[in-house]
């Protein structure tokens, strides 16, 4: 969120009394219910006055806000009136509507000592806030409600440069947050209760694990029978219980009540405790053998998932009493956690998921499916039918996304630990819908990024140019590579290669916007130093945080001079042989959108004919495991290696990252002056270089505007040439062969060479044939040189 989100206009909107300015009236009719709460609301009695009226800043910012689909509130002015989205109406529950255009300090007064240091250490400092998981107590359903969201707390600044509200784009992440605390407290009590002999030190050892969160469980009792079938206290936290609780105690038990008034088991109870404590029994050989006492948090929700979880504490407890079976669950559950939570698309959380819940109950079978994804584990053994047991993996509204089903042993009598289970497809349902969030993004940005990237380069006479993409495949998300490659008044070469700051559906949007702005500033007639200074500058105007590295070259073939500017961008590599040095040796101006009034200047040098020029985006040195400097040397070792085309050369440089995993994504580019009108070629005897050579035929033909009937004979007939000179040349001197082909005065010349002699011919061969064929397409002849073969092919273009 940018700080200058309001600075572009310092005055209001105006209008006819009565109306909405058309840009806030576009607003609030696109922006929902909030959008028409705004548009109807009483604004006499607000110090903002009518919409007409507002400051250019607010206008901006409410804009942004309800155009949104991210969870934004703000807060505008000294007294901090508050504006949301649609969004963000499940943040504040039961608030809604009336926080709207009020006094934070009003509906946000439970949690305002923590939230109005936070506002006013951005309205003061004029800087950002963020933070992870923050903290913060919520009145939203009608109790005081333990919450946590990951916040980004942006100022708003208006025309006079101050701070006139914050910008707070906000994601809860209560559910996450619980169910990793939790899942380290089931974690810590299966470790805690791996070694433990006697029913004293069960019972401390699970004490002390539950006094540590507090949050979830704000007291716990385990009791447990002793020899006499009576319970004892075994261990305790948040409280000591009075001389009467074993009597209170047993008569719920006995009446198979699940709770208990809290204040007939301890003395002093925790203030976030509740009115009734839950009594969950500890079984063991199928037998009640105690009970498990847990004070229930009045600051979370009395939800099914909490219950559970609570239910899965004692029933880990019981299976410790019988000798540590439940230990070694709670362990696989940790590990599935772990392993489930790691994993990134759809597949492979299944089959993360299916391995780990074979494991977790000692299944027979697990099949788990979620929409036309679906793996299968199977442990081996006989298994019915029907599944033992199935479970709904659903995301964090519910809905169903997937199912679980588990086959036990037909022969294991004993109940397996559904509530393991059961947490497990929690998880999964909830890393599922993560999954499906990330590869719904992943294909946009994708199909987006690829759309933009040329499909095909253009071909101008005098300059070779070649290129490759590589995504990332080790992240879901797309970054914001590119590069881009356009003729200038059929003269003149634009080389263009840059990278957007971030990833995903941002960056690639703003990688196409960026690209598409800096060819229309270059086909104006700009040269590279002036489009990037207006790149900059549209960089700006546009309010949002979008930072991006580029570099643009302009090459003219017939003269060879080169004209180039750069933005914070890696230095292009220049190659003259084996001589591979810097294009430049420092930046030549930040980065696009780092600094407001940037100008970029433009350097002029000349490429020489057969002279390269290697651009690539920072994926292809940050990748390697060297430092920036090292990656930066090898790169240029591999670049001064022998390469007869520019394929060959980027092949050579992408080597060493291609077939590993990559963080980033890879762009390269690379540009060869040539000679306008003829080119030449030494290959391998290797048929299956024939495809470079048909590659680098067309190229040439069609930057001389070759018709399709001469090209496709030049082609086939070239071709044709070639590969004789690989086939047929008899105890050559070198495995190799040399093109050169020229075009002068409207005729194609081709040469093809090789250093053997070639057999007779029989006239009944295939060699027989082809030259027949390279006879019918042109004028053909063929000649014995000092040092071998020699196939001439001459044929004039079509007019």
């Amino acid at each position: 969120m940018s700080s200058a989100l309001g600075g572009a206009g310092a005055g209001r909107l105006r209008a006819a009394d009565g109306e909405l300015p058309p840009p806030l009236a576009a607003m609030f009719a696109d922006g929902g219910e909030m959008g028409r709460r705004l548009a109807t609301f009483d604004w006499s009695g607000t110090p903002l006055g009518h919409p007409r009226d507002w400051p250019a800043a607010l206008v901006g910012a409410v804009g942004m806000m309800l155009a949104s689909s991210a969870q934004i509130v703000m807060f505008w002015g000294d007294e901090q009136l508050a504006f949301y989205n649609d969004a963000y109406r499940p943040t504040i529950g039961g608030k809604h509507p009336d926080v709207l255009c009020r006094p934070a300090r009003t509906h946000w007064a439970e949690t305002w000592d923590v939230l109005a240091p936070l506002l006013e250490g951005v309205r003061r400092t004029g800087r950002s806030y963020h933070a992870e998981d923050h903290p913060f107590l919520i009145d939203r359903h009608g109790f005081l409600e333990q919450t946590y969201f990951t916040v980004s707390y942006d100022p708003i600044r208006v025309a006079d440069g101050s701070v006139g509200g914050v910008f707070c784009i906000v994601n809860e992440t209560t559910g996450r947050v619980l169910g990793e605390r939790r899942l380290r407290l089931l974690a810590e009590l299966g470790t805690e209760l791996a070694d433990v002999g006697t029913a004293a030190a069960l019972g401390g050892a699970a004490a002390t694990v539950l006094d540590r969160y507090r949050a979830d469980v704000p007291f716990a009792q385990i009791w447990l029978r002793d020899d006499a079938k009576r319970l004892t206290l075994a261990g305790g936290s948040g409280g000591v219980p009075p001389v009467t609780a074993e009597a209170v105690l047993d008569r719920a038990l006995g009446d198979s009540r699940r709770s208990a008034p809290v204040s007939d088991l301890l003395d002093t109870p925790p203030a976030e405790a509740g009115d009734r404590a839950l009594l969950l029994p500890i079984t063991a050989t199928n037998q009640t053998v105690g009970a498990l006492v847990v004070g229930v948090s009045d600051r979370l929700p009395s939800t099914e998932g909490y219950h559970d979880f609570l239910d899965l504490v004692a029933v880990q407890i019981s299976r410790a009493v019988e000798r540590g079976q439940v230990v070694r669950r709670l362990r696989l559950l940790a590990d599935a956690a772990v392993a489930v939570n790691t994993a990134r698309s759809t597949a492979d959380v299944l089959r993360v998921a299916a391995r780990h819940a074979l494991d977790l109950v000692d299944a027979v079978r697990v099949l788990i499916t979620a929409g036309e994804h679906r793996v299968e584990a199977d442990a081996g053994g006989d298994a019915a039918a029907d599944p033992s047991l199935v479970l709904a993996l659903a995301d964090t509204g519910d809905a169903p996304l997937g199912e679980l089903r588990v086959w036990r042993p037909p022969t294991d009598g004993a109940r397996t630990d559904d509530a393991a289970l059961t947490q497990l497809a929690r998880l999964v349902g909830v890393r599922l819908e993560n999954a499906q969030l990330f590869e719904a993004e992943h294909r946009v940005a994708t199909t987006l990024q690829h759309s933009l990237l040329p499909r095909s380069l253009p071909q101008l006479a005098g300059a070779l140019v070649a290129s490759r993409y590589l995504p990332g495949t080790t992240d879901v998300e797309v970054g914001g590579d590119w590069y881009d490659v356009m003729v200038l008044d059929e003269r003149e070469l634009v080389l263009v290669i840059g990278d957007v700051v971030g990833k995903g559906v941002q960056a690639a949007a703003a990688m196409g916007q960026l690209r598409n702005a800096l060819r229309a500033y270059l086909l104006e007639g700009y040269g590279p130093g002036e489009s990037l200074t207006r790149l900059n500058r549209l960089v700006g105007s546009t309010g949002h945080n979008s930072f991006a590295t580029v570099v643009c070259l302009l090459f003219h073939p017939d003269t060879g001079r080169v004209r180039y500017a750069s933005a914070g961008h890696p230095s292009p590599l220049l190659i003259g042989g084996e001589e591979v040095t810097l294009l430049y040796d420092r930046a030549l101006g930040p980065p696009v959108g780092a600094v407001a009034d940037a100008a970029y200047r433009s350097i002029e040098g000349e490429l020489p004919v057969g002279g390269r020029i290697l651009f690539y985006t920072d994926g292809l040195i940050e990748e390697r495991q060297l430092d920036l400097d090292e990656a930066l040397a090898q790169l240029r070792a591999d670049a001064a290696g022998p390469s007869e085309h520019l394929a060959d050369l980027i092949d050579t440089v992408l080597g060493r990252v291609e077939g590993r995993p990559r963080r980033d994504d890879v762009a390269v580019l690379a540009l060869e002056a040539a000679e306008p009108h003829r080119f030449s070629l030494r290959l391998p005897a290797d048929p299956t270089r024939l495809s470079l050579l048909r590659k680098r035929l067309e190229d040439f033909l069609v930057a001389h505007d070759v018709g399709e009937t001469d090209l496709f004979d030049l082609t086939v007939a070239i071709s044709e040439a070639a590969a004789n000179a690989i086939e047929h040349p008899v105890d050559p001197a070198e495995p190799t062969i040399g093109v050169e082909v020229a075009i002068e005065d409207r005729t194609v010349v081709a040469t093809v060479r090789d250093s053997g002699r070639w057999r007779e011919s029989t006239g009944t061969g295939f060699r027989g044939r082809g030259l027949a064929l390279i006879r019918a397409l042109g004028e053909l002849s063929v000649g014995r040189t000092p040092t071998g073969t020699e196939v001439t092919l001459r044929r004039r273009l079509q007019e």
